[in-house]
């Protein structure tokens, strides 16, 4: 490849979810689920914990013969719904138990001062020649609650940008670091003007929190989760040719995330001519109900189907052996899509070098 073939980055926005962290607890060689509900291959889920954490007796009513598939989300929102005092109690219980459990789980999964994934795909953005030549990235939108990715931004770019003015004593704020929009809030953000945010860590506690807890209804009316859900549009509108979907299975409790996506697509087809592509970095089966369930979303590709790497074995995922790397997606498509640009791109000068400074995963 001539050295003077001007390459055009792709501009590129991650959806973030539970999954993502899930594929950091795998990578780390943790069984411990990060994932809401049981499952075969995952194992018990935080849902089922939550329900021990409540007592069954407190919930048994309401879950009858169905406590491992139970939604969370919808019971509490049911509880609150109903506007009786005991299931009120009862809803802000389960949503301090959600609290309390997933803290604990991400410090026994050894994710809370570890996360080798993200790290290594900000490692991958944060390079010159790659983010001038093959890819530009625009920003990350999470549904999260932990605060893991202010981390990683510290740690990678040195700064952190949550999209709006806040007061630190652990992270340093930069508008010239990718944003990272929490568009549920998080843990690590406290109540005050501006917004205080802290680390989360084994002993943070449930006070005073700007989030909103697990609920259907994700309202996002008042500060700061308004301008959150404003910047997600404009990023996805203006700036985003490609938005990577990781470890978030898109049901209707996010349909707050589904409208956005929807209405940003729309968009960005009415004045550029062509919607952005969705690539969904996930197991196929989940990837491919993503796509049925959400026919009005276009240029959906699940992981079987991308191009850049070795990922057709994804197609027939019965084939799949339970000890394969491609058990862990995030994972697999990282070092794939590292080792794709280190075949493609390494008779280029610029690119060779790219490659090499980003190196493999840890």
């Amino acid at each position: 490849m001539p050295a003077s073939t001007k390459f055009a980055p792709k501009r590129v926005v991650y959806l973030w979810g539970a999954g993502a962290t899930h594929a950091e607890a795998q990578y780390l060689g943790s069984n411990i689920s990060l994932l809401m509900r049981d499952s075969a291959r995952s194992g018990e889920g935080i849902t089922t914990r939550i329900l021990r954490r409540t007592g069954r007796k407190a919930v048994s009513s309401f879950s009858g013969e169905a406590e491992g598939s139970i939604d969370i989300e919808k019971l509490i929102t049911l509880l609150v719904a109903s506007g009786n005092d005991p299931h009120l109690k009862l809803a802000e219980k389960m949503r301090k138990n959600y609290f309390a459990e997933l803290r604990s789980s991400l410090a026994d999964a050894r994710i809370l001062d570890n996360q080798p994934l993200a790290s290594s795909l900000f490692k991958m953005h944060r390079n010159p020649s790659f983010r001038s030549r093959i890819e530009a990235l625009t920003g990350i939108i999470t549904m999260n609650h932990d605060g893991l990715l202010q981390l990683v931004s510290q740690r990678v770019f040195g700064a952190l940008n949550l999209g709006f003015h806040f007061d630190s004593q652990e992270f340093r704020e930069s508008e010239r670091t990718p944003q990272i929009l929490q568009l549920h809030g998080s843990f690590t953000w406290r109540f005050g003007m501006p917004i205080k945010v802290s680390r989360f860590h084994r002993k943070s506690q449930y006070d005073d929190t700007v989030w909103i807890p697990p609920t259907i209804l994700k309202e996002s009316k008042n500060y700061p989760f308004n301008k959150l859900s404003a910047l997600a549009y404009e990023m996805l509108a203006r700036q985003c040719d490609v938005l990577r979907v990781v470890g978030t299975s898109l049901t209707q409790n996010d349909w707050n995330v589904l409208s956005l996506i929807f209405n940003a697509q729309r968009h960005r087809e009415l004045t550029k001519g062509e919607p952005f592509v969705i690539e969904l970095i996930m197991p196929q089966e989940a990837g491919e109900q993503i796509k049925k369930d959400c026919a009005y979303l276009k240029n959906v590709i699940p992981i079987g189907f991308l191009s850049d790497g070795r990922f057709s074995e994804y197609k027939t995922p019965a084939d799949i052996p339970a000890d394969s790397d491609l058990m862990n997606p995030f994972a697999y498509w990282l070092s794939e899509k590292l080792e794709f640009h280190r075949s493609h791109f390494g008779g280029h000068p610029d690119a060779a070098a790219t490659i090499a400074q980003v190196g493999a995963l840890a």
